[in-house]
């Protein structure tokens, strides 16, 4: 059993017993690219070589490397992470971002309609995306059983806090549950940079997002002192008619997707930046949810 293997068996357990921190992993800047996009910038049938396991089972930090192109500059020797993916994604910090003249969005990874492009510069050629850069989503991986130790769900918002002389919290931290998942906060440099946070320190877990404050039933403000006679539970004279969209959404989760069918709504908008999750998407479309930006 690895040390990490160790250590995270350690803190689930914490968890359990109501002690919860979560390990820290600091990620730079790296592409992920497709196929078709490997072969263009390193040559047809390319392989790619693995030159470091990385902490999430089955990837790997790649000896292949390209160059990333914008408006305003260039980055060299950006990392390709394996194994090849569907679709070819750029992940930059803002600071990164800005420096090439490309406008940041804060995306979770896989979901890159509507993000910016960038050139993408190899040893065998070059290509232009048309989309595909994003600043990637402060985010936790977690097993199913890790999940279940912190009592957590995937696409659940939490917030996690450092200590120390610079330290701070660090809201909206997406959860991401599944298999070949394991437990470790990804945090991009700029991020980490702010909090002095380095690989494996531990970072408290302060506040699960989304859950509803109120102490009454009827889930008022009231804190049990309305008892039955507050507004909350004044049933409407007519019933409202429903709505064809949500409101403007900044994080879109598979429980508001779910609310959303419930509730007849068939559209869910989203703000500039929102964040979409994967469950999200892929419960969407098994309910014919559209999620608009």
């Amino acid at each position: 059993m690895e040390k990490k293997d160790i250590r995270n068996a350690v803190l689930s357990h914490l968890a359990v017993m109501g002690t919860k921190y979560v390990p820290a992993g600091v990620s730079a800047r790296h592409v992920h690219l497709s196929r078709e996009d490997l072969d263009r910038l390193f040559g047809p049938g390319c392989a790619l070589h693995p030159c470091k396991a990385l902490s999430q089972p089955g990837q790997f930090a790649a000896q292949e490397r390209v160059t990333v192109s914008g408006p305003r500059g260039e980055l060299a020797n950006v990392r390709v992470l394996g194994p090849v993916r569907g679709q070819t994604q750029v992940e930059l910090t803002f600071s990164e971002a800005k420096k090439l003249g490309i406008p940041g969005q804060i995306r979770m990874s896989g979901d890159v309609d509507g993000t910016p492009g960038c050139t993408l510069k190899g040893p065998a050629g070059q290509l232009v995306i048309p989309q595909g850069v994003i600043v990637p989503a402060r985010h936790l991986h977690l097993s199913p059983q890790q999940a279940a130790c912190f009592g957590l769900k995937d696409g659940q918002a939490v917030s996690l806090r450092m200590g120390g002389q610079r330290g701070g919290v660090l809201d909206q931290v997406i959860c991401r549950v599944g298999e070949g998942h394991d437990l470790e906060v990804h945090l991009d440099t700029d991020e980490a940079n702010a909090l002095y946070v380095t690989d494996g320190d531990l970072l408290e877990l302060v506040m699960p997002g989304g859950e509803k404050k109120g102490g009454c039933s009827c889930g008022g403000d009231c804190h049990g002192s309305c008892q039955g006679g507050c507004h909350s539970h004044a049933a409407p004279e007519a019933p409202p008619e429903k709505p064809r969209e949500t409101e403007p959404m900044d994080l879109v989760t598979e429980r508001d997707v779910e609310e959303a069918w419930k509730q007849g709504i068939p559209v869910i908008r989203c703000l500039p930046r929102c964040i979409v999750t994967d469950a999200a998407r892929e419960r969407a479309m098994s309910l014919e949810i559209e999620i608009k930006r």
